[in-house]
């Protein structure tokens, strides 16, 4: 019976131990961006109309931070930049209800002509870390931007011109 005991025991230490492995190693900024993987619809739809928007407004190749979107963490409600349009403004608000009202921000910027789009979300950081859904053709832009930044990051491309940033 000794024996017996001593060997369930240890088994029961090997069980904790790889349950706590798995607890720690719980990549907890993927399960943040299943709000892009379960409706990138929507964010290719804001993408799009962000586009037209900026463009209309500025054809410029280079155009610094635009907040399209900010909640701005106040009473004040949603604010949206001036032209955007109800379309852009629907969208922007099925992604604050999918997201379970953690956008903060969207934010647009261009340079060299490319776009570069991003959504910010959990801002104060009350689930984690903050982290961001962007949208860019050229991934050496989205380092190069967030390199500048006085953060760290952790990047996973989620799709072919999108990214989850994770700020550390």
């Amino acid at each position: 019976m000794g024996r017996t005991r001593i060997v369930f025991i240890g088994i029961a230490a090997a069980v904790i131990i790889v349950a706590l492995g798995v607890i720690i190693n719980y990549n907890h900024s993927s399960t943040k961006y299943n709000v892009y993987r379960d409706h990138p619809e929507l964010f290719e739809a804001v993408k799009d109309e962000t586009g037209l928007l900026m463009t209309s407004r500025d054809n410029r190749s280079d155009i610094g931070n635009t907040f399209i979107y900010s909640n701005n963490g106040n009473a004040v409600g949603h604010q949206f930049l001036d032209g955007a349009n109800a379309d852009l403004q629907d969208k922007v608000g099925q992604i604050i209800a999918v997201s379970e009202d953690k956008l903060n921000f969207l934010r647009y910027s261009r340079q060299d002509g490319k776009s570069l789009l991003r959504f910010v979300f959990d801002w104060e950081g009350e689930n984690g870390n903050t982290y961001h859904i962007v949208y860019c053709d050229s991934q050496d832009l989205v380092e190069k931007a967030y390199n500048e930044e006085p953060a760290n990051y952790k990047l996973d491309q989620l799709a072919d011109g999108w990214y989850g940033i994770e700020i550390k």
